[in-house]
Order: C-alpha cells, then structure tokens, then sequence
C-alpha cells in the first residue's frame, strides 16, 4: 500500500515539476518574443521619426552676408576767400636793397620770427630801405603786423616792381604808390612840416595811407569824416610799443576795383590755409574805387588824367613790392606778413 501510494505522489510531484517548467520556458519565449518585438517597434517608431525630422526639418542655410554700406563721406569743410601764398617774409634771401644790391648790412635785423628795421647805423636822413624781391599783383590781400618803438618813424609801403631804381625815376608817381603806413615825425626833423594830424596830436601818435598816381601836381581834396583826410588817404592813430597791424585789400565788386585798408582787422584762420577778414573792432577806412567816375580815388581830370583806365585798374593791379624804412632815430619790429590771394 504504502508502496503504491508513494509512487503517483512521486510521479505527481515530478510532472507538477515538469509542468512548471514547461510553463517557465513558454512564459520566456513569450517574453522573448515580447522584446523582441518591442525592439523592432521601436526601431520602426525611431526610424519613422528620423525620418519625419529628416523630411520636416531642412538643413539650415548658410546666412547671406548683409550688405556692406557705402562710406559716408567726411562733410566738406567750406573754403573761405582767400589763401595764403606762404610768402617766407622771415627769409633774409626773400629780401633786397634798392636798386636789387645786396642787403647784407641787414642781416642783424632779422630776428627768425621777426624783422627789426632801423636805420642800420645810418644817419636817419639817409636810412636805406629794404624791399622784398617779389611782387603780387590782381585781386589781393596784404596783412602786416608791427610794433613802432620809440622815436621810430616807421614807414611801410608798396611800389610797383618795375621801378628797379626805387628814388629818381621819372616814372614816378605815374607809376603808382601806395603807402600802407608812413609816419612824419622825421620829416617834421628835416623840415618838411606840411603834414597835420587830423587826430589833434602829435606827430608821433599816427600814420597816413595815401595814393600816388598821375604826376606830382595831382592832389586830391580833403574830406571830413575820419579816418579819412583825402578821398584817396586815410589816418591811423598808434602808440609806441603797441602793436598794431594794417590789412590791405585789393578787390573788386560791383561798383569796381578798388583798395580798402583797416587798422587791427583779423585774418580767420578755415582749412586748407584759407582766410576771411574780419573788421569786428577795427578802424576801416572807405573803399577807393577805380572805375569810370573815379581814379583810385581821384577825379581823373587834369594833372590827375594820366594813365586813367577804369577797366585795368592800373597802375595798382600790376606787380607791386613790399617796402620798409625807419626814418628816424628809433626802429620798427615786423611780427607778421601776410599775402593772400583769391580762393579759386
């Protein structure tokens, strides 16, 4: 019995075991199976979204450079009137003695950045001048700047570069002569005492400006209003040891050529070594015009006929030189010179 029973316990309990692992090896095929078709599902998914990215998504294109702007230009600064010529004044070699002979016994006066005048050791009545070798002619501007010391009697002025022997010739004064600035006390010295000041001073506080043109009985009549004395002259007040400066312009505008000259004007510095002039507090003499009623500044009848031309403008429009005297006892610094001409 016991036998028996013992038996289909035995046999009972291996199929229970064999069943179990039946049961096992079904269940890891199945999860087998399982993975591996959830692998090829996710393989499939992952390669259908690739390829949605691939087909949705375009690959980024390279950025189209932006256009390089043109350069703005820099603005133009405006030219003023006049440019300066660059006249090296302070050359010992830009400068002569009359008749073209050498200067040398004037050498001591130039300073580098100035230029004393005096009368070189000379006596006074027979001081000798120097004159630039060079001269300017047309529409023009001429600045000078100077100090008179003491006892100076300092005389600036311009005559025309034809005029090689500058005392004596019969030329003159048909040939012109403009005198920037002369003063009288010298002459007073040696006699020649024809000269007032119009200012009610003395003969030491003031310069005169005057044309000389026609021939020696040419005279103009005075005038009234200051600082014009003549309709062609015109008188500065001044002080030993002040500096001062005169401004001559030779232009031209609707009325004709003509000079005006002004006491302590200002020339305004623009690009390009261009210049405007400035009259703010400066004492400005009238135009004197050249044109069919006038003779720079003189009624062209008479004595005062010769060499008239309301169109050339001569003699003034021609070749002019710079020239300096002291004629006195004392001397004269020259701190600046200036030529300009037309901006074109």
């Amino acid at each position: 019995m016991n036998t028996s029973t013992d038996t289909p316990a035995a046999t009972s309990q291996t199929l229970t075991t064999f069943e179990e692992l039946r049961l096992t090896d079904v269940a890891m095929v199945d999860e087998k199976e399982d993975m591996s078709f959830l692998r090829r599902t996710l393989q499939q998914k992952r390669k259908v979204v690739l390829g949605a990215v691939t087909t949705s998504i375009p690959p980024t294109p390279e950025p189209t450079p932006a256009p390089t702007p043109a350069p703005t230009p820099a603005p133009t600064e405006k030219l003023l009137p006049y440019t300066d010529t660059k006249f090296d004044w302070t050359n010992f070699a830009s400068w002569e003695a009359d008749t073209g002979a050498d200067c040398s016994w004037a050498m001591g006066g130039f300073k580098g950045s100035s230029i004393e005048v005096s009368t070189f050791g000379r006596p006074f009545a027979q001081s000798p001048v120097i004159r630039t070798k060079k001269g300017w002619s047309g529409e023009k501007v001429l600045h000078i700047e100077w100090t008179s010391n003491p006892g100076s009697d300092t005389n600036v002025w311009l005559l025309p570069v034809s005029l090689v022997n500058q005392f004596g010739d019969p030329r003159w004064p048909n040939c012109g002569e403009y005198d920037i600035f002369e003063m009288f006390n010298g002459d007073a010295a040696i006699g020649n005492t024809g000269t007032k000041n119009y200012f009610g001073s003395s003969l030491t506080d003031f310069g005169q400006s005057t044309t000389h043109i026609a021939s020696t009985m040419c005279f103009s009549a005075e005038t009234v209003h200051k600082p014009m004395v003549a309709p062609n002259g015109a008188q500065f007040s001044i002080a030993y040891g002040r500096k001062t400066s005169m401004t001559v312009i030779f232009g031209s505008d609707g009325n004709g050529k003509f000079i005006q000259q002004a006491q302590d004007a200002k020339l305004k510095p623009g690009p390009n070594s261009t210049y405007d002039i400035s009259f703010d507090g400066a004492t400005v003499a009238d135009k004197i015009y050249n044109n069919a009623q006038s003779y720079w500044g003189t009624t062209p009848t008479g004595a005062c006929a010769a060499g008239f031309n309301p169109d050339s403008g001569y003699p003034f429009w021609g070749e002019f030189r710079l020239i300096l005297q002291e004629q006195y006892q004392g001397s004269f610094v020259v701190n600046n010179f200036q030529v300009l001409t037309k901006t074109p």
